[in-house]
């Protein structure tokens, strides 16, 4: 009952709206009058509100995205490139090839590294790295392989993040020598009867240092229903939840404890299967100790116009992460969570944007303690719109129908490859905010905010629909 009442509700405002308090008739149902809701859409070519409800200051969940790509692409630059370079210290023997001394990676903070978003880009560079080091003469090593990680702090994980996000995939930490997405893969084994406990047959990238409690059963309950419980650092994690009866290979995907190891491990293997002996191993050397070194090579990420890309229409937070840190090295001087921070609030003051409510507390929005009004929002897409990096950012979008978060949303309908926008989601939070096409040609800015509402998620959906359909029909 409760839903055919907010269809018919919805269904009598599709005809558009041009008093801006109309959009509030959307939460007038019992099931909606306590949501907090924050909307706001413009016309993009004059700066016309078009909409707006009473502005909030709510949680945005990954709309936050959306704000870290528009800081990115006007501070750093749609051509920005992360680096990750090969030195070797010591001396090198030119008559025998033995170098007595070390091999130094150094993480220059690419979210991309060995992606599977960038395979093609990255499957030569272990091989490149080893054949460089070949042509510095170098046949032998008396030495270690050490991980610089100097460019980065510590500091994986916003502190704002849940307990139960950051073991899975998705809340993956950052790191100086990011690896694989920063990710690993479990391959499991169900039972065909239920309440039985899955058998785990694999873990690729193999960690030998990784010890996993598995508390995973079979269910008839379809998809992944698992939980991974870890720390950055800390290599002992547990897994517990339900996967599908009678799987034979069920991949559930969690967070690497620490990718620079991982990084390190696979590297040392190839040098040592191109026959480039290497005498010691490898270990972490996260402060450059200033001793003198020489460049092997260096290995160029994407440029930032194409790393956004994946970042918002697969929703990314890996990456996002990683560019608000950078951000804060290009304004501020330390790529830290802090001063990432300190860098965003600054982008309002110094572009005009309305930050009124604005507290940001990462860049990916996984954190529940990120806030802005959709207002914030709009104006900042508003501000990208009339820049020279509309295109890029406008690229990034999902589009409704057709791909990322948006490929299964509005089809059948004048919204379907029409909308353009992130989407966010989470416990009591959905928004969107993106740009799309009225009826009668004009090109809207939009965000739309939803906190504390008492729907199931097609009924969110459904509501988001209705109000976008209602942006459509506008004159």
């Amino acid at each position: 009952m409760r839903f055919i009442v907010l269809s018919l509700l919805l269904l009598t405002i599709y005809s558009g709206f041009a008093q801006k308090s109309k959009v509030d008739q959307f939460f007038t149902a019992g099931s909606l009058k306590n949501t907090s809701y924050s909307i706001y859409a413009v016309d993009a070519k004059t700066g016309t509100v078009v909409c707006e409800s009473e502005q909030k200051s709510l949680s945005t969940a990954s709309v936050m995205k959306l704000y870290t790509t528009a800081v990115a692409l006007d501070l750093l630059g749609p051509d920005f490139t992360f680096a990750t370079s090969v030195y070797y210290s010591g001396s090198l023997d030119a008559k025998t090839g033995i170098l007595t001394g070390n091999i130094l990676l150094k993480g220059g903070c690419d979210p991309a590294f060995y992606s599977a978003y960038f395979s093609d880009r990255y499957q030569d560079c272990f091989g490149y790295w080893i054949k460089q080091l070949k042509n510095c003469g170098i046949k032998k090593i008396q030495g270690n392989l050490l991980i610089d990680l100097s460019a980065l702090d510590q500091k994986s994980i916003p502190g704002g993040w849940a307990w139960d996000d950051i073991g899975n995939y998705y809340g993956a930490g950052v790191s100086a020598l990011s690896f694989g997405d920063n990710q690993y893969e479990i391959h499991f084994e169900s039972s065909k009867l239920v309440d039985h406990p899955a058998k785990i047959k694999s873990i690729i990238p193999e960690m030998s240092a990784l010890s996993l409690d598995n508390k995973v059963v079979s269910s008839t309950k379809a998809g992944d229903n698992t939980i991974v419980y870890g720390a950055p650092g800390l290599w002992h994690q547990s897994i517990e939840g339900t996967i599908p009866v009678d799987q034979t290979d069920f991949v559930v995907k969690a967070a690497m404890p620490d990718p620079s190891v991982v990084a390190a491990q696979v590297f040392l293997k190839k040098l040592q299967e191109s026959g480039v002996p290497l005498s010691g191993s490898f270990t972490k050397q996260v402060v450059n100790d200033g001793t003198k070194r020489t460049l092997i090579a260096t290995w160029q990420s994407p440029p930032l116009k194409d790393l956004i890309v994946p970042l918002n229409k697969e929703s990314l937070n890996l990456y996002a992460e990683h560019i608000l840190r950078e951000v804060a090295r290009r304004k501020l001087g330390e790529p830290t969570l802090a001063k990432g921070i300190e860098a965003y609030q600054q982008f309002c003051v110094d572009k005009g944007i309305c930050s009124f409510g604005f507290f940001p507390t990462d860049g990916s929005g996984l954190s529940r303690s990120n806030a802005l009004t959709a207002q914030t929002m709009v104006e900042t897409m508003k501000y990208i719109y009339n820049s020279k990096n509309w295109e890029f950012f406008l690229n990034s979008l999902p589009v409704a129908g057709v791909d990322g978060t948006l490929k299964n949303s509005f089809k059948d309908t004048p919204l379907e490859k029409n909308v353009h926008a992130k989407t966010g989601s989470m416990s009591r939070v959905r928004s969107v905010a993106g740009t799309m096409k009225t009826k009668s040609g004009r090109v809207l800015l939009f965000a739309i905010l939803l906190n504390n509402f008492d729907l199931k998620s097609p009924e969110v959906s459904q509501l988001l629909e209705s109000i976008l359909l209602s942006f459509y029909n506008e004159k």
